[in-house]
């Protein structure tokens, strides 16, 4: 609550009348008060005033009245503290520091007022997880004495530190952070619980090694709240990660000091307004509040850099010596040293003090390491242009090779001319120990170490290396080495380069059988250095570690230990290269040159066949595939071109054995690439991927672990790390139904009329136990009308959700419409029209729908054709053909009914005639009667009428008369 400066006499009266009615304690004395001023009025005033020391010890009988005081934001600078009797800054007396206006946290024994930390699980509310089943309740950061150190596991820790600045400040911290699977996230948030989001406040901080890195923010005056997080990724066979380290946490602008701070023991101030105290040199010692540092009796003691305390030196032992070789003599042999470990520690005129052996043994002379020849001044490097196995005198390369540069360290006489020892503390005191490893003839090892938070370093530096020799390899470091220690010891490997700063490539704990490791340098040729570092454990101080080869390729100032055929080297400067496109023939020693569609193999020794339906690129180092293809099966032609992008393919989520959720992410770019493929993977857990990085790898397909987490904003953010090449190189471009006898891991109906078209790749590097061909890639691409979408959808088999049953052959169906053959002729079918208005229209559809094909040929126009309607003419044909017919029927019956009246007449008249007289005369006539007509016959002919009822036999009719000519009959007179 802030006292205003109008009410404050008031409000002492008020005090000093309850205080004298009600207190029953004793009255201070002048030692049991203490002065201080009151909080800051909206004015920016304050007061003076005097309070008891404890107030439940004593009763302020009589205090003083308040005075004025420093205008609120007043600070003394460093090395000088408020006086509250005189209000006036004062030097600090030697022996003391201050940090004027600032708080510096640098012992850690136990956590200081003001921090808060806590730990929890990795949320995952995106997929509706929100715990974990594992505890992280001790995952917490813990006091160490010397520093602060986090979490070792897959849990988030969080530390923050809350701070009120009077003024503008800052806030400056060391940290250590050596394991890439540790994020380690710094920010800031005001006095509302903002975040901020400059990039200083607000940061993933960067891989350091072993090395301590300072980080330096600017405050501003107000509400600070202070957080250092770390998160674990723990992903496969990881069951611990490297904690990232604080020390020296320093801040100003908090208020002004009103006392100096003693110096620790081990520390001393010898003037007046120090700052900081220093520390006492090697063999001295300091109490705390020191001026000055008190010698040790250096022949009975010894102490380390800031000390506390003068030590008697022990016995010497066998650890505290080691054995070293003299110069080759002109006999090629040479003397056995011993000495002492600098700085010696031990006393070897005790008793119980072990001597050094005899220096004077003679033995043969180890040979040189390779690239080296002997000579009257030793072991001297070959010459350019020559090489030698170390045991033999350097030769020339013969033509058409090229010397295999390097180092190749296996002899330890003496440590090369480009490896460097130390050793570095946490708390920036010296080691016990100058030299952190020695060589011994066979190896170099570790010295023995008194300290267990110390690293002993050994450091190889490179100037860089030559243009790459081999696909996507610049140069390899390989060392042999073992662990021998009682407990939990630890060994770094690590790199540093200008891109990437220090980065630990791997690690090991504990004790470790003789194991050969490589590392792979595949973008940098720049200027390295590479570092081993090795911390013993607090088991045992006779914990060692030994490297017995070193061998770094294709590294410059290196020399040859061999002279490598040219073969396939045509980029390599060392080479006397072929022209583009050609090989040298290991036999003739010429450069011949590979065929059309052929390339150049892996190692260069000749050309292998490009793949079905894949062309070779001019420089003949890759085949590739312009995104067609021609089937062989039905000529059918396909155009991949929407396809040739980069594009993402996610796997369903997986979880590590302790709950945490991850899946694998593939990059896929099959075609128009240039051979190689353009799909990148990146490692963004560091937040530092930048051009030419080892974080990132580039291939035709590659793969890479993604973890989703929630920051402190509730915001998702994914984690990408552990990327991998699964296939850089195009091997064949086929059809599934007739050029391959692979069966394919995907369902399609085997009467499909359109069939998969597959790109087959793979990686030639990841040739291993498991995978001894590699790894191979098959994209099936599926035509589906109904996939119009840009990049379609690529799916994964449903035995093999993750894309691989066994690690070594990788499947993806990928639907989609621009998976389609190009339209063709066959595709679409005509329909005629009618005949209508004089007019015939033809049109054109395709023959299935949604159409199986795309772009090629379109549907042609509706065309049209005059045409005659006969129409009117057929139906008026037909109905004089219908009435012709009907006047022919009719005109047959009536020949056939008259027909057959005259047949009737004539059977009648036979039947008459045979039923006559002999004489042949005609019966008589029943009647006879003789018509008009009948008289106009001209007498040539008589005509006989013969009239007769009708016939109803059979129900017929006849007609009632019949007519028969008769010739008239002559009488002969």
């Amino acid at each position: 609550m802030l006292i205003s400066c109008r009410n404050l006499a008031g409000l002492w009266l008020l005090i000093n009348v309850i205080g004298s009615g009600y207190s029953q304690l004793p009255a201070c004395a002048p030692e049991d008060l203490k002065y201080t001023f009151t909080e800051c009025d909206d004015n920016g005033n304050r007061w003076w005033v005097q309070v008891p020391i404890k107030p439940q010890s004593c009763e302020l009988a009589s205090p003083e009245a308040p005075q004025h005081g420093m205008k609120c934001g007043f600070s003394c600078k460093s090395g000088h503290f408020l006086n509250l009797q005189s209000q006036q800054c004062e030097a600090c007396p030697p022996g003391t520091y201050s940090l004027g206006s600032g708080v510096r946290f640098d012992v850690w024994n136990t956590m200081p007022e003001g921090f808060e930390r806590y730990a929890e699980s990795v949320t995952f509310s995106q997929y509706g997880y929100m715990t974990k089943v594992n505890n992280c309740t001790r995952s917490v950061w813990k006091t160490t004495g010397q520093y602060l150190v986090s979490n070792d596991d897959d849990c988030t820790s969080s530390l923050s530190y809350a701070v009120n600045l009077k003024q503008d400040g800052f806030v400056n911290f060391k940290y250590q952070h050596s394991d890439s699977d540790m994020m380690f996230h710094f920010y800031i948030q005001n006095g509302q619980c903002q975040t901020s989001h400059d990039k200083k406040k607000n940061t993933f901080l960067n891989i350091t090694g072993t090395e301590w890195k300072s980080w330096k923010v600017m405050l501003s005056a107000g509400q600070n709240v202070l957080y250092w997080k770390t998160t674990g990724i723990l992903v496969g066979e990881k069951r611990s990660i490297n904690p990232v380290k604080i020390k020296d946490i320093e801040i100003s602008g908090v208020s002004y000091t009103t006392k100096c701070h003693e110096c620790r023991p081990g520390f001393f101030a010898p003037s007046n307004a120090s700052h900081w105290c220093d520390l006492c040199p090697s063999n001295t010692m300091s109490l705390g509040g020191a001026t000055s540092c008190t010698p040790c009796d250096v022949s009975t003691e010894y102490a380390a850099q800031g000390a506390s305390e003068c030590l008697n030196r022990p016995p010497c032992m066998e650890k505290d010596y080691f054995a070293t070789h003299s110069k080759c003599s002109k006999n090629k042999t040479t003397k056995i040293l011993y000495k002492w470990v600098e700085p010696k520690v031990c006393l070897d005129s005790l008793e119980t003090s072990v001597k050094l052996p005899d220096s004077n043994h003679e033995k043969p002379c180890a040979p040189c390491n390779p690239g080296f020849s002997y000579t009257a001044k030793g072991c001297v490097a070959c010459q350019k242009n020559s090489y030698s196995n170390g045991s033999s005198e350097c030769k020339s390369c013969p033509a058409n090779t090229a010397p295999h540069y390097g180092f190749w360290y296996s002899w330890w006489d003496s440590l090369p001319s480009n490896m460097k020892t130390s050793c570095i503390s946490f708390d920036n005191r010296q080691c016990n120990v100058k030299k952190g490893w020695i060589p011994v003839g066979d190896q170099v090892r570790t010295v023995s170490s008194k300290s267990d938070d110390a690293y002993l370093i050994l450091v190889l530096h490179l100037n860089g290396f030559f243009e790459s020799y081999s696909e996507n390899i610049v140069g390899k470091v390989t060392f042999i080495f073992s662990l021998d220690c009682l407990g939990e010891c630890q060994f770094y490997f690590m790199k540093d380069n200008t891109i990437d700063g220090t980065t630990v490539v791997e690690s090991w704990r504990g004790k470790q059988e003789r194991k050969t490791y490589t590392y792979v340098n595949k973008y940098h040729k720049g200027p390295m250095s590479f570092t081993w570092a090795f911390q013993r454990s607090k088991l045992g101080t006779d914990d060692m570690a030994s490297l017995f080869v070193v061998n770094v390729t294709n590294a410059l100032g290196g020399s040859a230990d061999t002279c490598q055929s040219c073969v396939g080297q045509a980029r390599n400067e060392k080479c006397i290269p072929c022209p583009m496109g050609s090989y040298a023939d290991i036999t003739t020693r010429q450069c011949l040159e590979c065929p059309t569609n052929t390339r150049l193999n892996i190692d260069r020794t000749g050309c292998v066949t490009c793949g079905k339906n894949t062309q070779s690129r001019e420089d003949k180092e890759k085949c590739l595939n312009n995104c067609t293809y021609i089937s062989t099966h039905n000529n059918r032609k396909y155009d991949f071109m929407n396809l040739s992008s980069t594009f993402l393919v996610e796997t369903k989520p997986s979880f590590t054995n302790t709950g945490r959720k991850y899946n694998h992410v593939y990059q896929l770019n099959i075609c128009m690439n240039e051979g190689v493929g353009f799909a990148k993977c990146v490692d963004n857990v560091t937040m530092t991927t930048r051009e030419g990085s080892t974080s990132t790898v580039q291939g035709m397909i590659c793969r890479s672990t993604a973890t989703n987490m929630i920051d402190q904003q509730g915001k998702h953010v994914t984690v990408h790390s552990q990327p991998t090449i699964v296939a850089d190189s195009l091997v064949e471009v086929y059809q599934v139904d007739n050029e391959t006898s692979l069966s394919s891991p995907f369902e399609n109906e085997d009467d499909a009329v359109i069939k998969d078209v597959v790109y087959h790749m793979r990686h030639y590097e990841s040739d291993s136990k498991e995978c001894t061909d590699g790894r191979h890639s098959y994209v099936y691409l599926r035509c589906d009308p109904l996939k119009n979408l840009p990049a379609g959808q690529i799916e994964m088999p449903q035995n093999c959700p993750d894309g691989t049953c066994d690690g070594c052959n990788f499947h993806f169906l990928w639907k989609s419409f621009d998976a389609c053959p190009l339209c063709t002729e066959n595709d679409y079918e005509a329909v005629v029209g009618s005949c209508i208005q004089g007019e015939q229209v033809t049109k054109y559809h395709w023959k299935f729908y949604p159409k199986n094909c795309k772009n090629g040929v379109s549907l042609p126009a509706q065309s049209s054709v005059p045409c005659r309607d006969f129409t009117i003419y057929i139906e008026v044909g037909s109905f004089l053909c219908v009435l012709l017919l009907l006047i022919l029927i009719a005109t047959t019956c009536q020949f056939w009914k008259k027909s057959k009246k005259l047949e009737y007449k004539y059977h009648r008249l036979v039947i008459n005639s045979k039923g006559g007289n002999n004489d042949g005369e005609l019966p008589a006539a029943d009647s006879c009667a003789l018509s008009d007509s009948d008289s106009d016959y001209d007498g040539q002919s008589d005509e006989v009428i013969f009239q007769k009822k009708k016939s109803r036999i059979l129900g017929k009719k006849n007609a009632n008369y019949e007519s028969v000519h008769l010739q008239p009959m002559t009488s002969g007179v």
